[in-house]
C-alpha cells in the first residue's frame, strides 16, 4: 500500500461520507458510549475529592471503594461497551447498515463478551512494557533537575533529555496505538487467539509507525475545536478518527482498494 498525505485524505473523506450516511446514529452511539465513561470519572473524582485535606479512616474507605468501582467498571462495563463501538465503526467503514444497538452486543453474547475483557487486559499487558520504558527515560530528567543548582550544564542535559523523551513519547503512543487494530482482528476473525490478534499488529504497521503517528496528528485540529466547544464536537471527532483509522488499517491489510478520491478536504 502507497501511504502517503493524498491518501490518508482519502481514507478520512471516505470517513466522513461514511457518517453522513447514518450520522445521528453514529452520533448517538458515540454518546451512549461516551456517557458511562463519564459516569465512572465522576466516581473516581468523588473518591479523589474525599481524600482532599483530610486522611481520616472513614474518607480513605470512600476513596478505595470509589477506586475499586470505578476500575470494575472500566473492564466490566466499558470494555464490552467499546467493542460494541468498534462493532459500529467497523460496520460502517464497511458500508453495512449498522445499528446502535450494537453498542451492547457484547452484553448479549457470552464469548464476545470475556472477548472484549480479554482484549483490553492484553492490551494492557502489551502496553505496560511501553509504559515502564517511559517511567524509567524519566529518572534522568527528574535527576537533571534535583542537581540542577549543583551541575553547571544540568539546563542542556534537561533540555536534551527532554527532548529525547518528546521522541520517546511519540514512539510508545504509536506502539499501543497500534493494538487498537486487535479489536478490528478479532471482529473478522472472532475465532482467533486475542494475544495473536494483538501481535498481528505489530507485523501489521512495521514500517508504518511514522505514518500511524501522523494519521492521528492530522485530528490535532479537529481535538482543538472539540475542546474548545467543551467536548460537543469531540463527538464527532471520536466517530470521524474511529471510521478513518478502519479504512487506513484495512488498507495496510490489503484487505480494500484505495477508497475513491473523493472530498479530500481534511
Amino acid at each position: 500500500m502507497t501511504y502517503d498525505g493524498n491518501a490518508r485524505r482519502q481514507y478520512k473523506a471516505q470517513a466522513r461520507a461514511d457518517i453522513r450516511g447514518q450520522f445521528w446514529r453514529t452520533m448517538l452511539t458515540v454518546v451512549l458510549q461516551i456517557l458511562p465513561a463519564v459516569l465512572i470519572a465522576m466516581i473516581s473524582e468523588i473518591g479523589i475529592g474525599a481524600t482532599e485535606g483530610d486522611t481520616g479512616s472513614q474518607n480513605m474507605g470512600l476513596y478505595t471503594t470509589c477506586m475499586l468501582i470505578s476500575l470494575l467498571a472500566s473492564v466490566f462495563i466499558m470494555a464490552p461497551l467499546d467493542f460494541g463501538a468498534k462493532h459500529y465503526f467497523v460496520a460502517r467503514a464497511r458500508g453495512q447498515q449498522a445499528s446502535p444497538m450494537l453498542l451492547l452486543s457484547c452484553f448479549m453474547n457470552g464469548r464476545a463478551y470475556l472477548t472484549s475483557i480479554k482484549l483490553v487486559l492484553g492490551i494492557l499487558l502489551y502496553s505496560l512494557g511501553w509504559i515502564l520504558l517511559w517511567i524509567v527515560a524519566m529518572i534522568p530528567i527528574l535527576l537533571a533537575a534535583a542537581t540542577g543548582s549543583v551541575l553547571a550544564d544540568s539546563m542542556a542535559v534537561m533540555v536534551i533529555g527532554i527532548v529525547l523523551l518528546t521522541a520517546l513519547t511519540m514512539l510508545i503512543s504509536v506502539k499501543i496505538r497500534r493494538y487498537d487494530g486487535a479489536y478490528i482482528c478479532m471482529i473478522d476473525s472472532p475465532d482467533a487467539s486475542v494475544m495473536g490478534a494483538i501481535r498481528s499488529c505489530s507485523g501489521t504497521f512495521k514500517k508504518h509507525n511514522w505514518e500511524l503517528w501522523v494519521f492521528d496528528l492530522s485530528f490535532i485540529l479537529w481535538v482543538l475545536l472539540g475542546a474548545l466547544t467543551l467536548g460537543i464536537v469531540l463527538i464527532y471527532v471520536v466517530a470521524y478518527q474511529e471510521i478513518a483509522f478502519v479504512h487506513y488499517f484495512d488498507a495496510l491489510r490489503g484487505e480494500k482498494v484505495q477508497p475513491d478520491a473523493t472530498g479530500l478536504t481534511e
